[in-house]
């Protein structure tokens, strides 16, 4: 028995964690305490491609890197302080800083999840929970978007990956797409590439920046489409796509915000700090920098955070 790639032995072992996890969930359901669920960092400020929807190279500024004893000090006042659960390691491109992601691993053992574009080889940890592995459709569209020869990269270094470390490690990768005006009608393509070297797969929508952003795939019945095609293949698929059908159903519609003002969304549930440990606003995609560019929170599609409205958690 599985819940969500943890097995029975795993869950017995973390059960300290899911203490402070429910007495959160009561606190905010009884007081309307908030208090984050999840962790999120930024553990680097380089990445080796430029991807067209990146949210990151629009407020990078500096190249500054903080040393291992620093993350460590970040690790210890603000994410285990806070008890939060499940880390995820962004950048930049994290795989780059593989001693970071090894002190994250061996403070949160089965509870950190490494976001990588998957064009460097994969290293094989005992410890971690999953590699989310960014698919952005078929070979022609993931390569307009991130660059020619990304998507042949990304593959081999998957197959090679479940091809090395035995039969079981393909339950270490995870993909996620990213929804957007070029790769919508490649889902289920996605699918049936990906289905046999992973073990789940998650949908999400591309998040503007900007009014007229042309990678935004509006409301309206095409997208409306896109996501009962989802929904429908979950009946095919339960085990592989991961998105609660009430996630999926308030993708259809703005369920953050108003303008750049996240509303409805619980962005307090996910403590965000990005390549100096500095604490990120409005949520995970946003930025430390006051002067920085926002995204636009009533065209959101993001799923950490639509995820847990369905859920009932609200902003």
């Amino acid at each position: 028995m599985e819940i969500m790639g943890r097995g029975l032995k795993q869950i017995l072992q973390e059960s300290p964690c899911y203490f402070h996890i429910f007495s959160k969930f009561l606190a905010y359901r009884l007081f309307g305490k908030k208090s984050p669920l999840y962790g999120s960092a930024d553990i680097i400020n380089v990445c080796n491609l430029h991807c067209t929807h990146c949210y990151w190279w629009l407020n990078r500024k500096e190249n500054e890197e903080m040393t291992l004893e620093e993350w460590k000090e970040v690790i210890d006042n603000k994410f285990k302080r806070q008890h939060v659960f499940i880390i995820t390691l962004v950048g930049g491109e994290p795989t780059l800083r593989p001693d970071v992601v090894e002190l994250f691993i061996k403070e949160f053992p089965k509870r950190v999840c490494l976001v990588t574009n998957g064009t460097k080889p994969l290293k094989k940890y005992n410890d971690i929970y999953f590699y989310w592995i960014s698919i952005d459709g078929t070979q022609e569209i993931h390569d307009k978007i991130r660059g020619h020869g990304a998507y042949s990269a990304t593959r081999k270094n998957v197959m090679d990956y479940v091809q090395k470390n035995g039969s079981k490690a393909y339950k270490d990768i995870w993909i996620t797409m990213t929804i957007n005006s070029l790769n919508y009608h490649t889902v289920s393509d996605v699918i049936k590439e990906w289905r046999q070297y992973s073990n789940k797969i998650g949908f999400q929508f591309h998040t503007p920046f900007a009014k007229g952003d042309p990678l935004w795939m509006p409301f309206g019945p095409e997208r409306t489409q896109v996501i009962d095609s989802i929904i429908s293949m979950k009946n095919k698929y339960p085990d592989y796509i991961i998105n609660p059908t009430k996630q999926l159903e308030l993708m259809k519609k703005n369920w953050g915000g108003h303008g750049t003002t996240p509303i409805d969304c619980p962005t307090w549930a996910i403590l965000s700090v990005d390549h100096m440990g500095r604490e990120k606003r409005p949520c995970c995609i946003g930025s430390a920098e006051k002067d920085s560019m926002k995204p636009i929170c009533e065209d959101c599609g993001l799923g950490c955070y639509s995820v847990l409205v369905g859920y009932g958690f609200r902003g």
